[in-house]
């Protein structure tokens, strides 16, 4: 199922926390070409979402669809950046959320997860439902978060033959 490009985008901001796919468009003022491709580079290899498929007016226009419903906001400044609000944060926890998440319990676990690449559109699933779980993206493939994952995932992850692949570890004593 091909997910709406709104989701896309708030999900890159939630997740990576800038816009990358606006500096592939502009390179900055007084900055040469091949530094500002090799900064683009760098941050997109740290980056698990792709906007390559999509063309950039495309982008520009639901960038600026987003930012008139208040989703989205822009710093001013040299390096203008997008990032999410907090009525997009609700927006994004609002579309196809499950409302029956366990409450905080305080304990911190980490997920961290291996998937192979075959299996890609899991990753980006597990991804939005750790999204969903109100958990938080430290590095590619971990992420940090204070509540139990809800009881019907673990039967998810096992339909979707990903259950191997997917680590959870409890930490006690660690601050989030």
């Amino acid at each position: 199922m091909k997910r709406s490009l709104t989701l896309e985008i708030l999900e890159h901001l939630i997740v990576c926390g800038s816009s990358l796919m606006l500096t592939g468009l502009l390179v900055p003022y007084n900055q040469g070409l091949g530094r500002s491709i090799r900064n683009i580079e760098r941050q997109a290899a740290s980056c698990p979402h792709d906007f390559s498929h999509r063309s950039s007016a495309t982008v520009s226009v639901m960038l600026s669809r987003l930012k008139q419903r208040g989703l989205i906001a822009r710093r001013p400044g040299k390096k203008a950046a997008w990032f999410i609000t907090t009525r997009g944060k609700r927006h994004f926890k609002d579309v196809g959320v499950e409302h029956s998440l366990p409450p905080e319990d305080g304990k911190v676990r980490l997920v961290i997860y291996d998937i192979p690449e075959d299996m890609a559109s899991q990753r980006v699933w597990l991804r939005h439902k750790l999204l969903e779980c109100d958990y938080r993206y430290l590095q590619k493939s971990v992420w940090l978060g204070t509540r139990p994952l809800p009881k019907g995932l673990r039967t998810e992850l096992k339909e979707r033959r990903i259950f191997s692949h997917v680590h959870v570890v409890g930490l006690e004593g660690a601050l989030p």
